[in-house]
């Protein structure tokens, strides 16, 4: 909308297939007393994501991934810091289990999953690139099955597939037609 890309039928079916599938693997997840503060928060972060992809997607035409990273890190940053002075009560107990979590998540989900974030949206563009955060929520209850024992359930596979369908929608229909 934002930047006047064309979405055609198919894509647009796609984007809407995606928002579907969603809402079938969340649905069963918000009868059991969900914090709807911390979903509050989720869909912040949705939109922090989609703010930052639509104002970063020219920045990485010029080859430095790094600095366009170690920006995005920074702005995020600062406005975590906004937020935690807000909602927390400053303390840290220094220990080798946040030492840990703190390098993981910023070599990790900081700096290597956004690397290669801004690789994949440079090669395939915003649209076909975006269409993949739709598998963000059955791979956060894949997750928590694995590690947290969290069961799953008929209506995450169907969503998931549902999701799969969009997705594939969305590709296709910004697929150049090949001569043959």
């Amino acid at each position: 909308v934002f930047f006047k890309e064309q979405v055609k039928p198919l894509g647009l079916a796609g984007l809407v297939s995606g928002v579907v599938g969603v809402m079938i693997i969340m649905a069963a997840r918000f009868g059991g007393g969900v914090d709807m503060f911390g979903v509050g928060l989720c869909v912040v972060g949705v939109l922090a994501l989609t703010l930052a992809t639509m104002v970063l997607r020219g920045a990485t035409s010029g080859g430095n991934f790094m600095m366009v990273v170690g920006l995005q890190m920074l702005v995020g940053s600062a406005a975590l810091f906004v937020a935690a002075s807000l909602f927390e009560t400053p303390r840290v107990d220094m220990s080798f289990e946040l030492v840990a979590a703190f390098a993981y998540t910023t070599l990790v989900p900081g700096l290597a999953a956004t690397l290669v974030w801004f690789y994949l949206v440079d090669r395939i563009g915003t649209v076909k690139a975006a269409t993949f955060h739709f598998l963000n929520p059955f791979i956060g209850v894949l997750i928590a099955a694995l590690v947290l024992s969290e069961k799953l359930g008929w209506l995450d596979f169907i969503g998931v597939a549902v999701i799969a369908l969009g997705i594939l929608a969305v590709q296709l229909s910004k697929q150049s037609p090949t001569s043959s």
